[in-house]
């Protein structure tokens, strides 16, 4: 089945998962970020200080996210979508309302957990469980969600801090998810197909596995560190993407720009990958997704041969690469491995997984930054790293295929 009859056949429910990959962006630290200057101000953060607070709450969510997330496997899909939106849109309103440390530090706890944990856990989990044979494409579908609102998210709010203050524009975005985004993801929601009968002629998801099984297998923990690689180190360099610019000479608006270069990255390499995941399986390709990250701080590496004018194009359009990559793959990995009865409780683990990396990234590269170590020496570490996740993913991925 070509891309163009799969998306016409199921498009209402591909688009459901589109879209709440695309609305967990309210929660992702890119977003945030782009305050990041604007919270420290309003509330006298340094950056150690900030960082500790992001990541508390971002563990904090993340313990969270072990038991709410689950409940994807007992609830209705409507009814779990709603209480995700919602509490995506109360997160927004306590921003927009903030006053204090305490309502900031929960304004935080309910976009990181409704938005990045909860609304992308939905729409991977949703459509992960829904289709089988045509799982790839599926996964490397829904993610343009997030790639699209990537690219269209840092414009959009430069446009509405012209207009309004920047807790005036959080309000807007909490109006926005629960009069018009909650409605029509419900309705999306009731459209979601039975499994694919190629389910039981393939054997693909066959597996039944719960979270015992998992981490009792040993492959689990091999796969593990390069799954949680990109989330991980990008979000410790996002979390300080202006100094990062600032360090290396770029304009502000030169990285503006290369976000939009960066998403449409992502949705090529993604569109292929998934495509390519349907044949070759999200085992054998997922050890080669270390490559376009560590290319990446490649470049931050070699600042006297690469212009400030496009190093930050080049610098995102190989992060572009790899998230393209590794989205689909990660997203088809585990209910590959494990089957698809229980994957909202693993799928739920595994999330918690990547949010207590991502709690531990801000707090660990502001003290590298206070402490003097540079982008440089970061980049380094960070390829020696990938390297190591890279070699790990690969032994696991021969284990497995040689049981089979």
């Amino acid at each position: 089945m070509t891309y163009f009859n799969f998306l016409r056949r199921h498009a209402g429910f591909l688009f459901f998962g589109f879209s709440m990959m695309g609305l967990s962006n309210f929660g992702q630290t890119f977003f945030i970020s782009l305050y990041s200057a604007e919270i420290k101000a309003s509330f006298d953060l340094s950056n150690t200080s900030f960082g500790a607070l992001y990541s508390s709450v971002t563990l904090l969510s993340g313990l969270a996210l072990l038991y709410s997330g689950r409940l994807i496997d007992h609830w209705s899909l409507p009814r779990f979508t709603a209480l995700t939106l919602f509490g995506s849109a109360i997160g927004c309103f306590f921003m927009g309302l903030a006053e204090n440390i305490i309502a900031l530090a929960i304004a935080l706890f309910l976009l990181r957990h409704f938005g990045q944990g909860l609304s992308s856990h939905t729409g991977m989990t949703a459509i992960s469980r829904a289709f089988t044979a045509q799982r790839g494409r599926a996964v490397a579908f829904i993610q343009l969600g997030y790639a699209t609102s990537e690219g269209i998210l840092p414009l959009l709010l430069v446009a509405v801090l012209m207009w309004v203050g920047w807790q005036q524009s959080w309000l807007l975005a909490g109006g926005f998810l629960l009069l018009l985004a909650l409605p029509v993801q419900v309705y999306l929601s009731r459209l979601s197909p039975e499994l694919q009968a190629e389910e039981a002629a393939t054997g693909k998801g066959a597996i039944i596995a719960g979270r015992r099984e998992v981490l009792r297998d040993m492959r689990f923990y091999m796969l593990l560190p390069l799954y949680t690689s990109s989330p991980f180190l990008i979000t410790g360099m996002f979390f300080h993407q202006v100094q990062l610019a600032q360090a290396y000479s770029w304009s502000l608006t030169a990285l503006a720009s290369a976000f939009a270069f960066y998403a449409a990255t992502k949705i090529i390499t993604s569109l292929i990958f998934g495509a390519l995941i349907d044949r070759y399986t999200s085992l054998r390709l997922f050890p080669f997704a270390f490559v376009p990250l560590a290319l990446g701080f490649v470049v931050l590496l070699l600042p006297a041969f690469i212009p400030a004018s496009i190093a930050p194009f080049i610098y995102l359009i190989f992060i572009g690469v790899n998230l393209g990559m590794a989205a689909p793959l990660s997203g088809a990995l585990w209910p590959e491995l494990f089957g698809t009865k229980n994957l909202g409780a693993i799928r739920s683990m595994t999330t918690a997984i990547v949010i207590f990396s991502t709690a531990a990234a801000p707090v660990l590269f502001s003290a590298l930054l206070d402490m003097g170590i540079g982008f440089g020496a970061i980049s380094s570490a960070c390829i020696a790293y990938l390297i190591v996740c890279g070699g790990l993913a690969f032994l696991a991925s021969r284990i497995t295929l040689a049981d089979r």
